[in-house]
């Protein structure tokens, strides 16, 4: 028998009832003509009880002919497909989407907190997080967002925001606060309160801003902080019919943890910032003074770009009376970094007390060492220059030197030789006794001595990139800065060394120039220009020569 002579085998209406029945998806059969149920499987009428075969057709389904549709019906999300059945048929197949509406749901509230945990955490400047946290509250949580610092000198600082406005701030008296329903108690650290019982009608006309129109729904939360509240966050929903569910402040109390805790760190950082730089105004080097007879030039530079202070130092301290020597002092505490910056400050202030004494720079570095075996927790140690300066009856500038295992001082003549001061000594700090060997060097006009760190001849760079910027190079760097101005000379040197380094790694460098100042010969006896130093006629040849202009 061939297949075009088998006959089709139809299956009975109760075989495809049963099938129907037996279909684990939701369908209902339809009568075109009149909209009436045919047929409604067990898994539909699970979804819709009430729909029972001979009925008319009733919500949720659509009776306007839509292929689609999508809708919450008693608490559940529906989603439903139409399509027709033969000639004067149709059938809905319907699917329950209430667990993957609510999967999807956590999802964005996941990745929202996600979201606000990358950009709250991307900043420590207050500020910065305050808008932050407004413009993540107003696009996800609320119509309107404000957060309210903690009261400072019996002000708050605010910052609102309303989606597509740009953001608002100001300042609250502290007894304006009390005008918000719960601000007090969020801003004092306490839980929130649950949105119901707050009465948004008591919300003041300065809580939002015109045009916002009537607050159907006020939620007010706590930012927790570090150990005390950072702040508080208010949000608002416009309208009669607005809420907040109990999912809705959940999410935002979940949220105001983060935001409080970025706000708090950023607030941590700023108290931290500012204590590191009244500390550090304290250490860096000072001002160096006018002094009558002789110029003083300072230079600078911390290893680290993110601490200005480090182990090396120098200071100056003006004469207290009459007929009193100026002192100088350069040093290097063992060790970089806030701990050799502390020690610095303690080695700077014991030298100003002794100055006030008037001590010998011998006798000072006696002292200090005594003082810093005293007091040390841990072994440190000084390397150090002190001195102290005057002009002499004869025009020219006297230095008394004591060094404590410090580099000697350098000396540039006027004839360019770069001599070394014989002065030396034991560290201070280490010995019970120390040794000091002072000297005395005298400084005719145009003459200069430099006070200098270690970090400066022991800056690695050059070709090999390790190699040591070295003593020798510094005296030939020195030689060639003769007749320059002090601040000229020292400014030159540390250029030296930076191109050595070629921005590499070095250590503290500190440097400090005293020199005689240049007399000033005339050409002819009463009247005429002044005879230029070097520096000066070396500068004019250089104005005069021929320029590449290409």
């Amino acid at each position: 028998m061939t297949a075009a002579s088998t006959p089709a085998i139809a299956p009975a209406p109760a075989l495809l009832t049963a099938v129907f029945e037996a279909a684990s998806e939701a369908m209902v059969l339809c009568a075109t003509a009149d909209d009436t149920v045919v047929l409604a499987n067990e898994a539909a009428r699970s979804l819709l009880p009430g729909m029972q075969p001979g009925g008319p057709v009733a919500a949720p389904l659509p009776a306007d002919g839509a292929d689609s549709f999508q809708t919450e019906h008693e608490g559940r999300r529906l989603y439903g497909m139409r399509r027709p059945v033969g000639d004067g048929h149709y059938a809905w197949y319907l699917r329950d989407r209430t667990e993957s509406a609510a999967l999807e749901l956590e999802r964005s509230r996941t990745a929202f907190l996600a979201e606000a945990g990358r950009r709250l955490s991307a900043s420590l400047h207050v500020r910065r997080c305050v808008r932050t946290t407004v413009e993540l509250a107003a696009a996800h949580l609320a119509d309107a967002a404000m957060v309210v610092l903690p009261p400072h000198r019996r002000h708050s600082e605010w910052v609102r925001l309303l989606p597509g406005l740009p953001a608002e701030e100001g300042t609250l008296r502290e007894p304006t606060l009390g005008e918000v329903p719960g601000l007090i108690e969020a801003l004092g650290g306490f839980p929130p309160i649950p949105s119901r019982w707050l009465d948004p009608a008591q919300a003041p006309a300065w809580l939002v801003p015109a045009g916002f129109g009537p607050v159907g729904a006020l939620l007010v939360i706590p930012l927790p902080g570090n150990a005390e509240p950072a702040g508080a966050l208010i949000l608002a929903r416009c309208g009669p019919s607005a809420v907040f569910s109990t999912e809705d402040e959940t999410l935002a109390r979940m949220f105001a943890a983060r935001a409080g805790a970025a706000i708090s760190a950023a607030t941590l950082y700023r108290e931290q910032v500012d204590t590191a730089a009244v500390l550090q105004a304290d250490l860096l080097p000072p001002e160096l003074p006018q002094t009558d007879g002789f110029e003083l030039s300072g230079s600078y530079q911390a290893s680290s770009d993110a601490l200005r202070v480090g182990g090396d130092f120098y200071d100056v301290f003006a004469p207290a009376g009459a007929g009193a020597d100026t002192v100088i002092a350069l040093g290097d505490v063992c060790g970089t970094g806030p701990e050799a910056a502390v020690l610095t400050g303690k080695v700077r202030q014991t030298l100003r007390a002794l100055c006030l004494v008037r001590t010998e720079p011998a006798a000072m570095l006696t002292v200090l060492n005594e003082a810093l075996l005293q007091s040390a927790r841990q072994p440190r140690f000084v390397t150090m220059v002190v001195g102290s300066v005057r002009r002499t009856d004869h025009g020219r500038v006297r230095l008394d030197l004591a060094s404590g295992g410090h580099p000697a001082p350098l000396v540039l003549r006027t004839d360019g030789r770069v001599e070394e001061v014989p002065t030396s000594g034991t560290l201070i700090g280490v010995l019970p006794r120390t040794v000091v060997r002072p000297a005395t060097v005298e400084l005719a006009p145009g003459e200069l001595c430099l006070l200098y760190s270690d970090g400066l001849t022991e800056a690695r760079g050059g070709p090999s990139g390790t190699e040591q910027f070295g003593e020798a190079r510094l005296h030939q760097a020195l030689a060639e800065c003769r007749g320059m101005p002090g601040a000229a000379t020292v400014d030159r040197i540390r250029q030296l060394v930076a191109d050595w380094v070629r921005g590499g790694n070095s250590d503290d460098i500190a440097m400090l120039a005293v020199r005689a100042p240049s007399r000033t010969p005339l050409s002819l006896r009463g009247g005429g220009a002044p005879t230029p130093s070097p520096y000066v006629a070396a500068a004019r040849r250089a104005d005069r020569r021929p320029r590449n202009r290409s």
